[in-house]
């Protein structure tokens, strides 16, 4: 699974762990709160929000697909029996449509154990890396918009970004730890990092079409090269999607 996928398994873990220690001692508030956090925090401000690019345009079987809908999954089947104690019918509402796709199913969310977490969600040294560079979401957010209000690009898939600095800094370990997921990361087309021995560390964006760039109809993306399919000119990722049996 990829690092991020796995880092939101792990976030998961936690959830789970601290509800769990939570609805020990009665605190239902404190559940609550976790499971507010969670969703409008990890889930939807950040997990979702760079996943969608994945889960609209990649083929329906690859790997990276497979791969989000395996973590969406496990979250929520641990995050529906979490939730049941206190969101009584809604959690079974939301469980009887995930697992049989019917209102009021036969397998209700109260008959089922509490979620164990496998020991192999937890990996302190994935949810580092992947932590450090959600950290930087937000720097290159203001760089991001700075481009938009001079007008240069739309989205932030126009763009692309540079980190430079020292390889033993933190944010450059981080940044290589994850590698081709950066640009996934960032919601943007190409992500570069320039290791410079002794260099403080910096980030620059500029509009794709600078690079030389040409935007694919598709995902939005700006590559290098188009390449032309039965269904026009999109870029190699998604001819590979377009091309793959019931995409």
């Amino acid at each position: 699974m990829s690092p991020l996928d796995r880092w939101a398994l792990g976030r998961t873990a936690t959830l789970v762990a601290q509800c769990d220690a939570a609805y020990e001692t009665y605190e239902f508030h404190r559940v609550y709160q976790l499971c507010n956090q969670f969703c409008s925090v990890t889930l939807s401000s950040t997990y979702h929000d760079i996943l969608k690019d994945r889960l609209y345009t990649f083929a329906r079987d690859s790997r990276g697909r497979r791969s989000a809908q395996t973590a969406l999954y496990h979250i929520f089947s641990a995050l529906s029996r979490v939730l049941a104690p206190i969101l009584v019918f809604t959690a079974d509402e939301a469980w009887s449509y995930g697992t049989e796709a019917k209102d009021l199913g036969d397998d209700s969310v109260h008959l089922q154990d509490w979620p164990e977490v496998p020991v192999e969600w937890l990996e302190p040294a994935n949810s580092a890396a992947v932590d450090a560079v959600i950290a930087l979401r937000a720097p290159v957010n203001e760089h991001l918009e700075a481009l938009r209000k001079e007008g240069t690009i739309g989205k932030g898939l126009d763009a692309s970004v540079t980190f430079t600095g020292d390889a033993a800094g933190a944010e450059m370990s981080a940044l290589a730890a994850l590698g081709e997921s950066l640009p996934e990361m960032f919601i943007v087309s190409q992500v570069t990092v320039s290791p410079a021995p002794g260099a403080p560390f910096a980030i620059e964006t500029k509009p794709c079409e600078t690079h030389g760039l040409v935007r694919c109809p598709r995902c939005w993306r700006w590559v290098e090269k188009l390449h032309t399919t039965e269904m026009g000119e999109t870029c190699p990722r998604c001819v590979e999607a377009l091309e793959t049996p019931n995409h």
